[in-house]
């Protein structure tokens, strides 16, 4: 009995950790659409989309593939991991930063400086050490060490901003939460601030491992994360609306991460003969999971909107229907890649993204053209559809497909 309410005591712990996580949004969103209104909210989207496109592309896959190797790994070998993994993402950050805040500078139609410095600051996010304590299964060093300093320093930009202060406030108060992060992380894990010269000298070396997990990542930002500033090039009356439900369902999206996330430990410190059977069964959680979420979604949606963006911004039934029926994809989605992880399918994600993305950019800029808003979010769920069946075939099929190559080659 005393273990079944560790257990919950843990999985509840990997739900609040996004929980705390996206209630910073629920405070800075309201702020700044009540004081800047919809031409500011639509600055700070477009940065936080490439922002996050390129902490997706710095975060080099390790949040992919860290968290079983960790889960796997002895106290030497975690070491190693994490050094491997904070040199290579740091050289990353200080390419793909600069070009993030240019980027966020000339796509921005109002209020550019901020959004130079909120994107150049979303990509520095992709040197937290989460990825590293998921796979060690400390949820709750990850709240200490990321979540409620990131809580507390952007509820403090968001009174702020309500306050008059300028936009500029969010970006330096969400790179003062990386720093933050960084340094607390590797004290509580136990590793180097930095890390030694060994690791920055091997980087490049890493770097071509994981290659394969990096270009689908890469490929997988055009339609996660890039969407909005798709939208922007060819609909621009449509942003202030699509980067709302955007904002929003990936917003619930990272609420709902608790559960991979915990799956991630689970799978991963399965016994050889067991991990198979896990991996299986973490299919049928998420997709169980996301059905529910996506109903919960599609009746809430349309009075979190009218709060979240002080009724400057509303959601259609029609938009949020789409992505109600996004959330189960993706929820469906994340459970595939966790198991092709777990099985030593993981460079069949990048196939998946790549597919994915070349269907998504057609039908976002096509679709959004025509429609706007919901035309954009069509876009989306066909290319988060594509990225699903490739998985699926993947992990059913490709097993069986790549061993009659052998065998017919032999």
């Amino acid at each position: 009995m005393s273990r079944l309410v560790a257990q919950i005591r843990l999985s509840a712990l990997y739900f609040l950790v996004p929980a705390l996580g996206a209630l910073s949004p629920l405070i800075v969103i309201p702020a700044l659409t009540h004081r800047y209104g919809a031409a500011g909210w639509a600055a700070v989207a477009i940065a936080q989309s490439l922002g996050m496109a390129a902490a997706v592309i710095a975060e080099l896959g390790w949040g992919v593939i860290g968290p079983q190797r960790v889960a796997r790994a002895d106290a030497a070998e975690r070491m190693s991991l994490y050094e491997s993994a904070f040199a290579t993402k740091l050289a990353a950050v200080c390419v793909l930063a600069p070009v993030a805040a240019l980027a966020s500078f000339v796509l921005a139609t109002s209020h550019k400086d901020a959004a130079a410095l909120i994107g150049f600051a979303m990509c520095a996010g992709a040197l937290s050490p989460s990825w590293f304590l998921m796979g060690c299964n400390k949820p709750m060093a990850i709240l200490r060490v990321e979540t409620i300093p990131r809580l507390c320093l952007t509820v403090a930009a968001g009174l702020a901003i309500y306050l008059g202060a300028p936009l500029e406030i969010y970006g330096v108060a969400i790179l003062t939460a990386c720093a933050v992060t960084v340094v607390l992380g590797a004290r509580i894990a136990d590793q180097r601030l930095w890390p030694q010269a060994k690791a920055f000298r091997e980087g490049a070396q890493v770097i071509r491992q994981q290659l394969p997990i990096t270009f689908g990542r890469v490929i997988s930002v055009i339609y996660t994360s890039l969407p909005i500033a798709l939208v922007s090039t060819v609909s621009p009356a449509s942003v202030a609306s699509f980067a709302a439900i955007d904002r929003l369902t990936r917003m619930f999206l990272n609420l709902l991460n608790g559960v991979p996330s915990r799956l991630q430990s689970w799978v991963g410190t399965a016994p050889e003969g067991q991990r198979h059977h896990r991996s299986r069964r973490s299919l049928a959680y998420n997709a169980i999971f996301g059905l529910g979420s996506a109903l919960f979604f599609l009746i809430t949606a349309p009075f979190a909107a009218r709060y979240l963006f002080s009724s400057t911004v509303t959601i259609s039934f029609a938009m949020a229907s789409v992505s109600a029926v996004i959330v189960l994809v993706v929820c469906a989605s994340r459970g595939y890649g966790l198991s092709l992880v777990a099985e030593e399918g993981a460079n069949w994600i990048a196939v998946a993204n790549i597919g994915a993305a070349l269907v998504g950019v057609c039908a976002i800029l096509g679709l959004a053209s025509a429609w706007g808003a919901i035309g954009g979010l069509v876009g989306e769920l066909l290319c988060e559809l594509t990225g699903l069946g490739i998985q699926v075939l993947a992990l059913h099929f490709g097993r069986q497909w790549m061993a009659r190559r052998r065998e017919g080659q032999g």
